[in-house]
Protein backbone atom coordinates (compact mmCIF):
# COMPACT_ATOMS: atom_id res chain seq x y z
CA UNK A 1 0.00 0.00 0.00
CA UNK A 2 1.37 3.21 -0.86
CA UNK A 3 0.94 6.33 0.97
CA UNK A 4 0.64 9.90 -0.27
CA UNK A 5 2.07 12.76 1.20
CA UNK A 6 0.88 15.08 -1.18
CA UNK A 7 -0.29 18.47 -0.55
CA UNK A 8 -4.05 18.86 1.03
CA UNK A 9 -5.27 21.35 -1.34
CA UNK A 10 -9.28 21.62 -0.55
CA UNK A 11 -8.55 24.68 1.30
CA UNK A 12 -6.59 26.29 -1.07
CA UNK A 13 -8.57 25.68 -4.19
CA UNK A 14 -11.88 27.31 -5.69
CA UNK A 15 -12.82 24.87 -8.48
CA UNK A 16 -15.31 26.08 -10.82
CA UNK A 17 -14.25 29.55 -10.02
CA UNK A 18 -11.70 32.51 -11.49
CA UNK A 19 -9.15 31.73 -8.93
CA UNK A 20 -9.25 27.77 -9.56
CA UNK A 21 -5.77 26.17 -9.28
CA UNK A 22 -4.55 25.69 -13.25
CA UNK A 23 -4.92 21.58 -13.23
CA UNK A 24 -4.33 19.05 -16.44
CA UNK A 25 -5.75 15.57 -15.68
CA UNK A 26 -5.77 16.51 -11.91
CA UNK A 27 -2.51 17.34 -11.27
CA UNK A 28 -1.37 20.91 -10.72
CA UNK A 29 -0.02 22.87 -13.67
CA UNK A 30 2.86 24.92 -13.66
CA UNK A 31 5.03 25.90 -16.69
CA UNK A 32 8.13 27.79 -14.92
CA UNK A 33 9.90 26.90 -12.01
CA UNK A 34 8.84 30.23 -9.92
CA UNK A 35 5.53 29.00 -10.32
CA UNK A 36 5.69 26.21 -7.98
CA UNK A 37 7.89 28.05 -5.74
CA UNK A 38 5.28 31.31 -4.94
CA UNK A 39 2.65 28.61 -4.98
CA UNK A 40 4.52 26.39 -2.40
CA UNK A 41 5.54 29.82 -0.17
CA UNK A 42 2.00 31.25 -0.26
CA UNK A 43 0.47 27.96 0.77
CA UNK A 44 3.17 26.85 3.47
CA UNK A 45 2.85 30.90 5.29
CA UNK A 46 -1.27 30.31 5.24
CA UNK A 47 -0.38 26.64 6.89
CA UNK A 48 1.94 28.65 9.38
CA UNK A 49 -0.99 30.39 10.29
CA UNK A 50 0.44 34.03 9.13
CA UNK A 51 -2.49 34.70 6.77
CA UNK A 52 -5.78 33.50 6.57
CA UNK A 53 -6.03 32.02 2.71
CA UNK A 54 -9.70 33.68 2.54
CA UNK A 55 -7.46 37.20 2.95
CA UNK A 56 -5.47 35.57 -0.03
CA UNK A 57 -8.13 34.40 -2.06
CA UNK A 58 -10.17 38.02 -2.27
CA UNK A 59 -7.05 39.31 -3.10
CA UNK A 60 -6.17 36.58 -6.06
CA UNK A 61 -10.26 37.42 -7.30
CA UNK A 62 -9.75 41.22 -7.40
CA UNK A 63 -5.88 40.77 -9.30
CA UNK A 64 -8.01 38.48 -11.58
CA UNK A 65 -10.80 40.79 -12.17
CA UNK A 66 -8.68 44.06 -12.54
CA UNK A 67 -6.38 41.94 -15.35
CA UNK A 68 -9.42 41.12 -17.12
CA UNK A 69 -8.54 37.64 -17.91
CA UNK A 70 -10.51 35.00 -16.05
CA UNK A 71 -10.77 31.31 -16.23
CA UNK A 72 -7.64 30.46 -17.67
CA UNK A 73 -6.24 27.28 -17.96
CA UNK A 74 -3.18 28.85 -19.10
CA UNK A 75 -0.44 28.92 -16.00
CA UNK A 76 1.69 32.25 -17.45
CA UNK A 77 -1.57 34.27 -17.02
CA UNK A 78 -3.21 32.81 -13.61
CA UNK A 79 0.73 32.97 -11.77
CA UNK A 80 0.86 36.37 -12.90
CA UNK A 81 -1.92 36.69 -11.23
CA UNK A 82 -1.31 34.75 -8.18
CA UNK A 83 2.10 37.24 -7.78
CA UNK A 84 0.07 40.06 -8.28
CA UNK A 85 -2.52 39.20 -5.42
CA UNK A 86 0.66 37.88 -2.91
CA UNK A 87 2.38 41.52 -3.68
CA UNK A 88 -1.03 43.15 -2.29
CA UNK A 89 -1.13 40.82 0.68
CA UNK A 90 2.19 41.01 1.29
CA UNK A 91 1.25 44.84 1.37
CA UNK A 92 -1.31 45.12 3.75
CA UNK A 93 0.48 42.86 6.25
CA UNK A 94 3.70 44.49 5.81
CA UNK A 95 5.48 41.67 5.06
CA UNK A 96 8.26 43.72 3.52
CA UNK A 97 9.53 46.93 3.95
CA UNK A 98 7.90 49.12 1.23
CA UNK A 99 10.36 51.06 0.32
CA UNK A 100 13.00 47.94 -0.01
CA UNK A 101 10.29 45.96 -2.49
CA UNK A 102 10.11 49.21 -4.55
CA UNK A 103 14.13 48.97 -4.90
CA UNK A 104 14.31 45.55 -5.44
CA UNK A 105 11.35 45.71 -8.12
CA UNK A 106 12.66 49.20 -9.76
CA UNK A 107 16.45 46.87 -9.74
CA UNK A 108 14.96 43.71 -11.63
CA UNK A 109 12.90 46.16 -13.94
CA UNK A 110 16.25 47.17 -14.82
CA UNK A 111 17.86 44.34 -15.09
CA UNK A 112 15.32 42.45 -17.15
CA UNK A 113 15.04 45.68 -19.76
CA UNK A 114 19.06 45.45 -20.43
CA UNK A 115 18.92 41.82 -20.59
CA UNK A 116 19.93 40.30 -24.50
CA UNK A 117 16.92 37.76 -24.79
CA UNK A 118 18.73 36.88 -28.66
CA UNK A 119 22.06 34.65 -26.60
CA UNK A 120 21.64 31.24 -24.60
CA UNK A 121 24.47 31.31 -21.82
CA UNK A 122 24.91 27.21 -22.66
CA UNK A 123 24.82 28.07 -26.24
CA UNK A 124 21.84 25.89 -27.29
CA UNK A 125 18.76 27.32 -28.28
CA UNK A 126 15.99 27.15 -26.28
CA UNK A 127 11.86 26.61 -28.11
Amino acid sequence: MTTSVALDLSDFDAPDSDAALPRSNGELVFDAPWQGRLFGLVVHLCQAGTFEWDDFKAHLIAAIEESGVGETCDPAVYYRQFAEAFCRLSREKGFFAEVELEQRAAAEAQRLAHSDHDHGHDGHHHH
